[in-house]
């Protein structure tokens, strides 16, 4: 083996390495994830820079570098600096073009090796988030040993509305809204997967079922709940070979996270109160209080990381809403509120690019096109990006979703 040919095995081990370690660690916790996201961002650019073209697909992103460098800029120079956090959950776009390199990249064999082992770790989560619904599960004391790890053990036992022992579930993430999101995403991928992928058909497909199932069942989250089902429509009516295959998987889709609200008094309670005034009145005045932070600074927004909802919140809201931590319940409004409305523009100009792009590559970015889907309509109706792990899920997925459809599209 050559010199050049030594390097580029190595480099394409070490990308597979890290990246099923961001596969894996989105799903357990967020150290993990950060580590693997950015080992993988390093390698898969070592990689890119290997190739003749890569300063034109350097240059098909700027909309992406545009928005990062408002985003940290804008709002210095004209409002104030941003935190830690929020730069942190800025730099998570990275991992949008990174992936897609990444899985571009990748030998076929490392691959299927990160999608078994990160659908596994996937089926295990849902495991977990089904004992901790049922109360299959150590009492909090039992975990008291592992004070040292920081760990948040105590978030897995909220209780299911109506019920005295069972617990919205948090899976290996330990939190309801994480787990749900993340949950989400990757099974998104697994449909897409399901209808493009023959050779693992049957095993995408009940890794499908297990996470539209349980991320209708076990955490109780509303809005990761309604945007899978219809991101996994618009995957079975995009992906399907056949009209009839696609009718058939959308009736399947429907009926399956119905009956879970349809049969389960607690989820059917959940989303009921999402209908009653008193149920949405939380929501609406952190919407409120996101317009006021917009309005007062349109231009450069109050800074990243630096949005709570209490300074802008109306004199008699809640101190629910006075102490919340940071989200308007709208991701678009949230990125307005921190970095302007520019920094929104761009924003909505990368989520462009992406569907022109994967729009380009269909039925190949059934994935990618799914994802925009699920990620639109979670952003419509929460914060998905305020959660690590769901931040660099979503842009990992959607980057997986694009780099296996130009792969696809590149083998031919």
């Amino acid at each position: 083996m050559s010199a050049p040919d030594a390097t580029s095995s190595r480099l394409e081990t070490l990308l597979a390495l890290s990246l099923g370690l961001f596969a894996v660690g989105v799903q357990v916790h967020e150290l993990f994830a950060t580590v693997g996201g950015w080992l993988t961002a390093v390698f898969s650019v070592l990689v890119l820079l290997r190739t003749s073209p890569w300063r034109a697909e350097l240059r098909s992103w700027w909309p992406l570098g545009a928005y990062l460098a408002w985003s940290l800029i804008g709002p210095l120079v004209i409002t104030s600096a941003p935190s830690g956090s929020g730069v942190a959950r800025l730099m998570d776009v990275m991992f949008l073009p990174t992936v897609a390199w990444a899985m571009q990249a990748m030998p076929e064999r490392a691959l299927t090796r990160i999608a078994i082992v990160g659908s596994g770790v996937l089926v295990l989560s849902c495991v977990v988030a089904g004992a901790q619904f049922f109360g299959v599960w150590p009492a909090l004391e039992s975990f008291s040993r592992f004070e040292a790890l920081h760990l948040s053990f105590e978030r897995v036992y909220e209780l299911v509305p109506g019920s005295s022992d069972r617990f919205m579930g948090g899976g290996l993430l330990l939190h309801r809204l994480r787990f749900a999101n993340v949950t989400a995403a990757l099974t998104v991928l697994a449909a897409a997967g399901a209808f493009r992928l023959p050779r693992h058909r049957w095993w995408l497909s009940v890794v499908t079922v297990i996470g539209l199932v349980s991320v209708s069942l076990f955490p109780h989250a509303r809005a990761a709940t309604v945007s899978l089902v219809l991101a996994l429509l618009v995957v079975a009516g995009v992906g399907a070979s056949r009209r009839s295959l696609a009718l058939a998987a959308g009736a399947a889709i429907v009926l399956l996270s119905g009956l879970v609200v349809a049969l389960v008094p607690s989820v059917r309670m959940r989303f009921g109160s999402a209908l009653e005034a008193e149920g949405t009145n939380d929501r609406n005045l952190l919407l409120q209080a996101g317009v006021r932070a917009v309005r007062q600074e349109p231009v450069g927004g109050v800074g990243l990381g630096r949005f709570k909802p209490g300074l802008w919140a109306a004199p008699e809201a809640p101190e629910s809403v006075s102490t919340h931590q940071g989200k308007s319940h709208n991701q678009f409004l949230t990125i307005a509120a921190e970095a302007g409305i520019p920094a929104l523009l761009l924003f909505l100009a990368v989520l462009a690019l992406l569907a022109a792009a994967a729009i380009k590559l269909l039925p190949d970015a059934t994935g990618a096109v799914g994802l925009l889907v699920f990620f639109v309509s979670l952003s419509a109706l929460h914060d998905p990006l305020f959660h690590p792990e769901s931040s660099m899920a979503l842009f990992g997925a959607l980057g997986a979703g694009l780099g296996l459809a130009r792969r696809t599209k590149g083998s031919e």
